[in-house]
């Protein structure tokens, strides 16, 4: 069996050390992969738990990945798990290191979709329905999805942010022929996810109601 000769700090990159067996350089890791698997001078390897140490390796890289994307913004784990997907590493390294960041509480799916729907009512002016479909798109399962709307969105007054959107656009609608200002107005706020109960009492209130 191999035996560790050398443990030593790499001088561009501190938190990696280069590993050397019989007197010969063999691979490189992560301080975090010498502290795991208590790797120190003297040591002898096996094959096979050579093997285990490089895998060890790769799935420290793909979450040092997952953790350079979450320190970015807050991702669901449908997302976090197609980002590293792209990077090549196996499925079966995604799923291990997706599980120890929701242990450890770096990956809340449901945390996640309460921020989204946050900044979907409050900053990004989106009504329920086009909220639920980013979500959804997201990877956010649907109950999921539905428990983060209804807290936000039973607390937010969908009718006034859809008045003031609509009153933005009164004055150039008001230019145009009662029929053409009228489905304008409803098609863009149809776009922004407000629902018809939503909608009607808005354009009503800006345009005026609709004659038959």
């Amino acid at each position: 069996m191999p035996t560790i000769t050398r443990i030593s700090e790499q001088r561009r990159r501190k938190n990696r050390r280069n590993v050397h067996l019989d007197g010969a350089f063999a691979f490189s890791c992560n301080i975090n992969v010498i502290a795991r698997f208590r790797l120190v001078e003297g040591q002898r390897l096996t094959p096979d738990e050579v093997t285990t140490i490089l895998q060890g390796e790769v799935r420290q890289e793909c979450f040092d990945d997952a953790m350079k994307s979450l320190q970015m913004r807050l991702h669901s784990r449908r997302e976090l798990a197609a980002k590293l997907k792209r990077k090549e590493y196996g499925e079966t390294t995604i799923a291990g290191v997706l599980d120890d960041l929701e242990r450890m509480g770096y990956l809340d799916d449901e945390r996640f979709a309460k921020t989204k729907a946050l900044s979907a009512a409050q900053h990004k002016h989106h009504g329920k329905r086009r909220a639920k479909i980013e979500l959804m798109k997201a990877g956010v399962h649907s109950s999921t999805a539905d428990a983060a709307l209804n807290d936000v969105y039973n607390r937010h007054d969908s009718v006034a942010v859809a008045r003031q959107l609509a009153q933005k656009q009164a004055a150039r609608l008001l230019k145009l022929e009662p029929a053409v200002a009228r489905r304008r107005l409803v098609g863009m706020l149809q776009r922004r996810g407000f629902s018809f109960e939503e909608i009607k009492p808005v354009v009503d209130e800006v345009l005026g109601q609709e004659r038959d």
